[in-house]
């Protein structure tokens, strides 16, 4: 035995390291498989959420308005806009073809879902950006409004009067984060909805 491990007691050694390699890896396979499991529950309960938001709001009427959840109005509305306007064959186009409560509604929902200043300014288009000031103040967030302005300034090509600033992109965040001001856009966009039912039916 002695002579035995003279010569291969290395191999003890050399097991001893591929069992904890073998132990390292089999970790990170199983973090990596519970990691994927919990995106693909999420992605699928979120895919369950927007069909139920789909088949109550496609048609929706008041009656449905006066008993859903304030939260969920002003996405279920924009949704029932959005799928309309994907069925056509210009949905930009058609889009500038809704009236202006359509629009600016679409655009507060645009806003909520981006969740993120610089995201909302970065990604979408003229056509978007230049409906959220008029928007804010149709469901009387006028505060925000002028609040935001300078956000959006900031992003105007045409204005050279204002310099970009990350420093103001984050304040703002922090702003909307800790005021819970997106939570307050839906509940006034749902209000919205709900008085002025004849201008924003589908």
């Amino acid at each position: 035995m002695k002579e035995w491990l003279s010569e291969y007691g290395y191999l003890l050694f050399v097991l001893a390291g591929v069992c904890v390699v073998a132990a390292v890896i089999f970790f990170f396979a199983v973090r990596a498989y519970s990691n994927h499991n919990a995106l693909f529950k999420a992605q699928e309960a979120e895919m369950k959420r927007l069909l139920a938001l789909k088949e109550k709001y496609m048609y929706f009427t008041e009656e449905i308005l006066s008993s859903a959840d304030e939260g969920e109005i002003l996405e279920g509305v924009a949704l029932s806009y959005q799928l309309r306007l994907q069925k056509t064959e210009d949905p930009e186009k058609a889009f500038e073809l809704l009236n202006e409560e359509k629009q600016r509604l679409y655009v507060l929902d645009v806003f909520c879902a981006d969740a993120d200043v610089r995201n909302f300014f970065s990604e979408n288009g003229k056509i978007v950006k230049d409906r959220i000031l008029p928007a804010l103040d149709m469901i009387g967030m006028e505060d925000f409004s002028l609040r935001l302005r300078e956000i959006y300034d900031m992003y105007d090509e045409n204005n050279e009067k204002i310099s970009f600033s990350e420093s103001k992109l984050e304040d703002m965040n922090v702003y909307i984060s800790d005021r819970d001001i997106l939570t307050r856009i839906k509940a006034e966009g749902a209000k919205y909805i709900k008085n002025n039912f004849s201008a924003v039916k589908n």
